[in-house]
């Protein structure tokens, strides 16, 4: 029944006619296309070349690459699609329902108020309307997993079962956001306490076996998310969000009016009229559905058994924190947290804790509903009629100054209304009235939680796969031999030219991800997303900066729609392509990816006059990253005059092999990154790295033929940034 639920909840997406919406298709299957597909592929995707003129991929918190259920789902076939993907997050989302139903069960639920229970967990508002943050989405889904595990090893302790709590445990720790976070809180927690109230019944042998099979968990679980802490942490400190100030947190901070959608979803018109809420409409939608709202009735029964009581109560805390946490800074709790509990200055999501309230919600809910006597005629009545009356009002409710009312909406009343009147036509046995509660339930989901609004959108990877701008693109950029592939720049091009450039091999200088280098953020300007405004700092004004023509920047993409402000092409600037939706400009001025300058000048900090004045084919701005760079900058700077010849050039995402020549030792400056991780070889033997022209890459070459070669390694990258530590 559960599975039968998650198909009809989820039709349209799971065949294939939508996809998961916003982030998800804009930014997380990207990602993760590109994480399989460099896999199949045989190569490493530690580092992704088409965002931000280049990104550590493997360092994302939120990168999924250590998502052992997706990533093994996503290398299934050989171009797995957005609709494949979004397949592998519903599953996730259906596994997650499927371990809530067992945990319920273990706590004594019905096998209707488990299932009532699970539901809610998989379509609850929170849980629908925020598809869209997939790792936040998977992290969720393991939650019921580890705490099966965990009800599992607390009743029989062992390394067996204490293995499995960590397999588990170490999955959901893969997934580096802040829920994840606070549901390893929650679950410690719940850990201590569960493993407090049988430590009695324990025998000895029982509290070996538990002492060893916790500490087993423990090693699977650091095992499994360690890898992803680490470069994490590494990437984190040299972002532009090492630490977030607490204001950071004012637009994410829920308040009191976010509770009105548990009764009215469309009360602050996120579905339907102008949202007039806190925080994000995704965010602040808490709506449960009729029916599991009104099966809260039996909490009083649920709390008179004594296995449900602990439950009950635990759960309650859960809930009553996961509110104070995402009220934010409209309360003084977050503000504590923010000052004494170290990881919270990495989050600037306060309203991300309202999944510990629909998780909270599911079990409290599966525990009461266990104990509504759905064989009494006179209770089921008026549930249902209250649901009609209920989902009526909720209906009306669809209708906004700037919105046409949705009259489908009435469904979900019709049919509590004819569920009402055929369980009362007759004597109904149990698995009728599980029935009627059920096509309820889904009728009503699919009204308003899932009724397209949070939940699904047209396939635009499949779009961009055939646009027309890109089309041309992919014929102008295709590979020369020799040679390093220019970039391309979207402005005013929206999110459509953000990540999914990584399906037509395009390598450009912006991206979609809130997480960046600090360095490239601070030269170039990079933004979060393409609905953002081109961003400016003193060394990158406009589009026609030495940054854009120093990043090798051949090609310029804008919407040609109304919405986008006027634009003036730079000198330099021709327009080449006009599209149905999006026109190309070609700047002649690109420099190409490798440049052989005979001429080195060490400055610590040039002005943007000289920056913009410097010819960079022929002079290379050593800018040190640090003391000893610079000193070795000074000697390099005398000794490096020659020209250097290069013969030929290769590249993947992580490796670039270069044959060069040069009579006298020289300078080879490159447009990539001067990021941690990467370091150079001539003829095998180590070559040193220096900061060039604010942000790239230059090497003093010997003299003679040589094979260079510069290699990305991740775990130096954590090397580097425990040093600077």
């Amino acid at each position: 029944m559960l599975v039968l639920v998650w198909l009809l909840l989820n039709l349209p997406t799971l065949l294939g006619g939508r996809i998961l919406p916003w982030d998800a298709i804009d930014q997380f299957y990207p990602t993760v296309y590109f994480n399989a597909h460099s896999l199949r592929h045989g190569i490493a995707p530690w580092w992704n070349p088409h965002i931000y003129a280049g990104y550590p991929q493997i360092a994302d918190p939120q990168g999924m690459l250590f998502s052992p259920l997706l990533m093994a789902w996503m290398m299934i076939p050989s171009s797995p699609g957005a609709s494949w993907f979004a397949w592998g997050v519903l599953l996730h989302v259906l596994m997650g329902g499927a371990a809530c139903l067992a945990v319920l069960r273990r706590m004594g639920a019905t096998s209707t108020g488990a299932l009532i229970g699970a539901i809610v967990f998989m379509a609850g508002g929170v849980a629908a309307s925020r598809l869209e943050h997939v790792p936040i989405v998977l992290a969720y889904a393991y939650a019921p997993v580890v705490l099966l595990a965990l009800k599992v090893f607390v009743a029989r302790p062992g390394w067996s079962y204490g293995l499995l709590l960590g397999l588990a445990t170490g999955a959901m720790l893969t997934h580096l956001v802040q829920l994840t976070y606070l549901l390893a809180l929650m679950l410690m927690a719940y850990a201590i306490a569960a493993s407090a109230a049988h430590w009695r019944s324990y025998s000895g042998r029982d509290r070996l076996r538990w002492l060893a099979g916790s500490l087993l968990a423990c090693l699977a679980a650091l095992a499994m998310a360690l890898p992803q802490l680490l470069l994490s942490y590494a990437l984190v400190a040299l972002s532009n969000r090492a630490e977030l100030p607490l204001e950071a947190s004012r637009m994410a901070s829920l308040d009191m009016r976010a509770f009105l959608t548990l009764i009215v979803p469309n009360a602050l018109h996120a579905l339907r009229g102008t949202y007039n809420g806190p925080s994000s409409l995704v965010e602040a939608y808490f709506y449960l559905g009729a029916l599991p709202s009104l099966m809260l009735c039996g909490v009083g029964a649920a709390w008179r058994h004594r296995q449900q009581r602990r439950q009950l109560l635990f759960f309650a805390v859960v809930a009553l924190l996961a509110t104070f946490y995402m009220f934010g800074l409209h309360t003084p709790f977050y503000g504590w947290l923010y000052t004494w509990l170290p990881g919270i200055k990495q989050f600037r999501r306060p309203a991300d804790a309202a999944y510990l309230l629909n998780m909270a919600f599911a079990f409290v809910i599966g525990m009461a509903a266990s104990h509504v006597d759905l064989r009494s005629r006179r209770t089921i009545t008026w549930m249902l009629g209250i649901a009609t009356v209920w989902l009526l009002v909720a209906s009306t409710a669809m209708r906004a100054d700037d919105a046409r009312w949705q009259p489908a909406t009435l469904s979900a009343a019709v049919a509590a209304a004819i569920a009402c009147w055929w369980l009362r036509k007759a004597e109904r046995d149990i698995r009728h009235v599980l029935v009627a509660i059920l096509a309820v339930m889904v009728i009503d989901y699919r009204c308003f939680s899932l009724n397209g609004n949070f939940n699904e959108v047209n396939d635009t990877a499949r779009a961009f796969l055939r646009n027309d701008a890109a089309n041309y693109l992919a014929t102008q950029l295709k590979d020369v031999p020799g040679a390093l592939p220019a970039r391309i720049e979207p402005v005013d091009a929206s999110v459509f030219w953000d990540n999914l450039v990584v399906l037509r091999n395009f390598q450009s200088t912006q991206g979609y991800n809130p997480l960046r280098y600090a360095l490239y953020d601070g030269w170039y300007g990079a933004r979060d997303n393409g609905n953002l405004s081109r961003p400016s700092t003193p060394f990158n004004i406009d589009s026609g900066s030495p940054l854009t023509r120093l990043l090798a920047t051949r090609y310029l993409v804008r919407n040609t729609s109304e919405q986008v402000p006027p634009w003036t092409a730079p000198v330099g600037y021709e327009r080449v392509f006009l599209g149905s939706h999006s026109e190309v400009w070609r700047n002649q001025a690109a420099l190409p990816r490798l440049l052989t300058p005979l001429q080195a000048q060490v400055t610590t900090s040039p002005s943007p006059d000289d920056f913009a004045a410097a010819d960079f084919t022929k002079l290379v701005l050593l800018t040190p990253r640090d003391s000893a760079d610079e000193a070795l900058a000074r000697t390099d700077q005398e000794r490096c005059v020659g020209q250097v010849q290069v013969q030929t050039a290769t590249a993947t995402p992580t490796h670039i092999d270069l044959n060069v020549r040069t009579a006298q030792a020289g300078w080879l400056v490159m447009s990539e990154l001067d990021f941690p991780g990467w370091t150079a070889e001539v003829d095998a033997a180590p070559l040193r790295i220096h900061r060039a022209n604010g942000m790239f890459r230059a090497v003093c070459v010997p003299a003679g033929e040589h094979a260079l070669a510069f290699s990305f390694h991740p775990w130096d990258m954590v090397a580097d940034a425990l040093r600077q530590r």
